[in-house]
């Protein structure tokens, strides 16, 4: 099975006082990072990781969901680092997910993985008509060992840097504009926004 790894590695300084992985949306119970996980796992991403750093706690203390639990001691040297501990010992494919990623449904993640198996390339992820995006990020083992050898302190150990070294043929983006519905969620005015925009489809 591809695992999920979700990195929750981060302060969350934007988002206020509360976690971003600790807020829900209206009509939803569940906190965001269990959200999260029942989406990974209709969409048979197993086992679903979940990579801490900074403050493990608060992130804990809103995970109802079983998940794989890993800790990044390192986390003050980066988010890479984060990124590395989540991939580290992986011999399949997996899927990169930041916490804040707002997650497509579970049919557009399938379609995801099956492109992943089909070809052979480094790396699939989505973009939307302005060139953005980028996750979830599905990493093929092919690209992992190369991820996990960049040293966490270089110039370029950065996903960002380390995608944009690869070819168009070995990084494949696919359109999502069809389930995009917020572009953000960081800081407390985004998580507000997204409040409204909800209210008004419910």
């Amino acid at each position: 099975m591809d695992a999920a790894i979700i990195l929750a590695g981060g302060q969350s300084r934007r988002s206020g006082r509360q976690h971003k992985a600790c807020r829900r949306l209206p009509g939803d119970g569940r906190s965001w990072i269990d959200r999260q996980v029942d989406i990974l796992r209709q969409a048979g991403f197993a086992p679903v990781y979940l990579v801490t750093g900074y403050r493990p706690r608060r992130v804990l203390a809103c995970l109802h969901r079983r998940a794989m639990k890993r800790h990044n001691f390192r986390a003050r040297r980066g988010p890479f680092s984060t990124l590395q501990v989540g991939l580290h010992h992986r011999s399949g494919p997996a899927l990169v997910v930041p916490v804040d990623t707002i997650l497509p449904p579970a049919p557009w993640l399938r379609r995801l993985r099956r492109i992943a198996h089909a070809r052979h390339i480094a790396a699939v992820s989505p973009i939307d008509r302005w060139g953005g995006g980028g996750h979830p990020l599905m990493v093929s083992p092919c690209w992992l060992p190369l991820l996990c050898a960049v040293p966490v302190d270089a110039a370029d150990a950065r996903l960002d840097r380390q995608l944009d070294y690869l070819s168009a043929a070995e990084h494949i983006r696919l359109p999502w504009n069809h389930f995009l519905r917020y572009p953000r969620l960081n800081t407390r005015r985004e998580w507000c926004s997204a409040r409204h925009k909800l209210r008004s489809i419910l």
